[in-house]
């Protein structure tokens, strides 16, 4: 009965990742939001250590002005999608042929922040955000403010300060990013 239930599991993950799939190919494609359901899509089959996922993450429309050199704009979509297709293809023959793996407990599970009403939240998940949204030199000004000598109170107004600095957006993706973690809420 175990086999049974465990192969039709497979076989409704391997359905939910060609419909991420077929996806790629509707008009009105947010490669961000795309990216962001196979994330959660991915950890909830996989295990959020998953290596399938970081390349989901890293996938980056890049779209480039080139008129100024005689050109058009330069937009790298059919890439992005090849390789999104490509990693979810390789998730799938690993379903069928491997099966589920064991899900893999996150290293730094140990690591929580008591929040109100006895919630916790991850600390992995802001860092993953913070590394998503922020370059590492963006990150390195942070932390430098964070472990300045400060009152806490002047730390706040410079962190606040410098990731508004950073443009308007970044703020509220950083927080996005947090909330739909799925581990965020639990």
């Amino acid at each position: 009965m175990g086999k049974v239930k465990r192969r039709n599991m497979n076989e409704k993950y391997i359905e939910l990742l060609k419909s991420q799939i077929s996806k790629l190919e509707n008009q009105d494609f947010d490669l961000d939001a795309w990216k962001g359901s196979t994330t959660i899509l991915l950890e909830r089959i996989f295990g959020e250590l998953y290596s399938g996922i970081k390349p989901i993450t890293l996938i980056k429309n890049h779209v480039s002005d080139l008129r100024a050199l005689g050109g058009s704009y330069m937009n790298n979509i059919k890439q992005c999608k090849q390789q999104g297709k490509e990693i979810l293809e390789a998730c799938i023959t690993e379903l069928e042929i491997f099966g589920l793996p064991e899900k893999k407990k996150s290293i730094d599970s140990g690591l929580k922040i008591n929040m109100i009403q006895n919630q916790t939240v991850n600390i992995s998940i802001i860092m993953s955000a913070l590394k998503d949204e922020l370059t590492s030199s963006q990150m390195e000004e942070i932390k430098e403010i964070v472990e300045g000598s400060e009152p806490k109170s002047t730390k706040l107004r410079k962190v606040i300060d410098k990731i508004e600095s950073f443009g308007k957006d970044i703020a509220s993706n950083i927080l996005a990013n947090i909330l739909i973690n799925p581990s965020t809420w639990g």
